[in-house]
């Protein structure tokens, strides 16, 4: 039986890891694990508070490992993963089940993020706009031996890399 694979997907508010996380899903069957959905069921109301967040962070983190408990491929949307501490919990979590896991770059370019985040009027996470993108770069941590694929190109270039990648996974496990 192969190992469940989990696609980790990291980078800025605005680099298009939603719509890079529904086209796994649609295309490979991927089962996506959304942080900002889990949040608005959790708290319809949602007031962006740190406690929101933290739950919903966790809601999150279960539902990978119930995935992964199952044998199922998933998809992680919905977070920045912008600290290495944050990835390597992910990790840990993952490591008990076999799950390979593969972490994805969507190395975006701030200017494109910003702007893709202020134009965006339709996101689950209500708490997006110009100063989370630039709070989060201000901490990014940029990941080491991942997939690294440029976002601020066109997303259907980036999605076809990324999927073709995930593919090779798949087919090496």
């Amino acid at each position: 039986m192969p190992k469940p694979l989990v696609v980790m997907l990291i980078g800025l508010p605005g680099a298009g890891k939603t719509e890079l996380a529904r086209a796994l899903e649609a295309r490979l069957g991927l089962h996506r694990v959304c942080r900002d959905g889990i949040r608005a069921a959790m708290f319809p109301r949602c007031a962006f508070a740190p406690a929101e967040k933290r739950a919903a962070n966790q809601a999150a983190l279960r539902a990978l490992e119930v995935n992964c408990a199952m044998g199922r491929d998933s998809v992680l949307d919905g977070r920045t993963f912008a600290r290495l501490s944050e990835r390597v919990e992910v990790e840990s979590r993952v490591d008990g089940f076999g799950a390979v896991l593969v972490p994805v770059w969507m190395d975006c370019p701030l200017d494109v993020a910003r702007r893709r985040v202020e134009t965006e009027k339709d996101h689950p996470a209500g708490d997006r706009d110009a100063r989370l993108v630039e709070s989060v770069a201000a901490i990014f941590e940029p990941p080491q031996g991942c997939i690294q694929v440029n976002a601020g190109e066109a997303l259907a270039e980036v999605i076809e890399a990324v999927v073709e990648s995930v593919q090779a996974q798949r087919a090496a496990n």
